[in-house]
């Protein structure tokens, strides 16, 4: 007889239990936000809509880098204007509209300005710049908002339930996004489409998250010291974890390209972009249940497994490289909520500002490895590339044995 799940253990079930308002909020919130960044793909959707404009390659390739580090490396320097807020949701319900704006300026420049391309290109990056400058600026009080409403025993619980719902909704509106690019209309209008949906898409998920209930804490007016961080050996072993993870990172966009350019493997593509999205959201549910006793295991068992995908691509055969990205798709859902619940975890309250600003700054500058990694593989080869991938991720494991158990 099924008795429901035990006391203190996560499934299905208790990761998904949004009886509780701000949970819910912010469960619902990460749902809208999977959809929101399918939509706008940066490795698919914008760089297919800047190639049909005619950008250069340097700059297509930079599109990912901007948007993640855009919304990163800002944190350390705006963390001291956040402390100042007895309640962070004041200030992410402000700068939510201003990020929708960036997006809103993305999809009129492609229903409008489609007869002028010298016009449209900039309104498009315009657009684009301002939705990763505001995100950088929101995603601190986000952060904040969330680790003063979600108790820490269900931090883990929280993320696992925002990937797997969410990327099986992404999953699913791949085909969606494929479907509106075959439209029989005019370019750029079908991205016009998509960049609306994403609009609609983000500005219902940060709405909903700006619901959250969130209590007063008295403001701090002085000044953060971002150096304090940086005296607690935790926090020290930590980043440097997430900067072997970063630069790892570099050989990440590369699989796809290595699988076309040298494995002749182009129809195969969509195969492997469905076994990346199964594995990143079905994983999850492994990772929430191992973090219940601590993200330390989370994080070194992704670290294990993205050493293994660099290796594996230098000796499959093109039948079985397919493997490479169930392995991708398992390690980024480790290691993106191992990183962010350790860190929360480990960062004082008082203190949480400058450890969470100046850990995601740090990671966001490293962001732009993926552009070192072009530069390797076009000067060295993939082979190169993988395997200075390999030794960094190797790196990154032995490092990660260091951390305080605590996180």
């Amino acid at each position: 007889m099924w008795k429901g799940p035990r006391e203190g253990r996560s499934n299905i079930l208790t990761i998904l239990d949004l009886r509780e308002r701000n949970y819910r909020l912010a469960v619902v919130n990460g749902w809208l936000v999977w959809l929101g960044d399918t939509f706008l793909n940066p490795n698919i959707v914008l760089a297919g809509f800047a190639a049909k404009l005619g950008a250069p390659g340097a700059l297509i390739g930079l599109l990912p880098a901007l948007l993640q580090a855009g919304g990163m490396i800002p944190q350390a320097f705006l963390a001291p204007y956040v402390a100042r807020f007895p309640r962070k949701i004041v200030l992410y319900r402000r700068v939510a509209a201003l990020r929708l704006s960036g997006v809103v300026l993305m999809a009129l420049s492609a229903f409008v300005l489609g007869p002028w391309p010298h016009l449209l290109f900039p309104g498009f990056l315009l657009g684009l710049l301002l939705n990763a400058l505001f995100t950088g600026v929101s995603s601190l009080p986000f952060w904040e908002v969330v680790a003063k409403t979600i108790p820490q025993e269900r931090r883990a619980a929280l993320f696992s339930a925002r990937n797997l719902v969410g990327g099986l909704l992404a999953f699913l509106t791949g085909f969606l996004v494929r479907e509106v690019l075959a439209l029989p209309l005019p370019f750029p209008l079908p991205y016009a489409l998509l960049f609306a949906l994403g609009a609609l898409a983000f500005g219902t998920g940060w709405y909903l998250f700006g619901l959250t209930q969130e209590p007063e804490e008295p403001p701090k007016e002085e000044r953060l010291d971002l150096r304090l961080p940086l005296r607690s050996p935790g926090f020290r072993r930590y980043l440097r974890v997430r900067v072997l993870l970063g630069l790892a990172g570099m050989a990440e966009p590369f699989y796809a390209v290595y699988a076309v350019r040298a494995l002749g493997q182009r129809e195969e593509l969509g195969l492997y972009l469905s076994l990346y999205a199964l594995s990143f959201t079905l994983s999850n549910l492994l990772w929430a249940r191992l973090a219940e006793r601590g993200s330390k295991r989370v994080l070194q068992a992704g670290a294990l497994l993205a050493l293994l995908a660099p290796l594996l691509a230098l000796f499959l055969p093109p039948s079985l490289f397919g493997l490479v990205f169930l392995l991708q798709g398992a390690y980024l859902a480790a290691v993106g909520l191992a990183t962010t619940t350790y860190l929360l975890n480990l960062a004082p309250a008082e203190e949480r500002g400058a450890f969470i600003g100046l850990a995601n700054t740090v990671a966001g500058v490293f962001a732009f490895a993926t552009v070192l990694g072009g530069w390797v593989a076009d000067g060295l080869g993939y082979r190169a590339l993988f395997g200075l991938a390999a030794a960094l991720y190797a790196l990154a494991l032995y490092a990660g044995r260091k951390l305080p158990q605590g996180g």
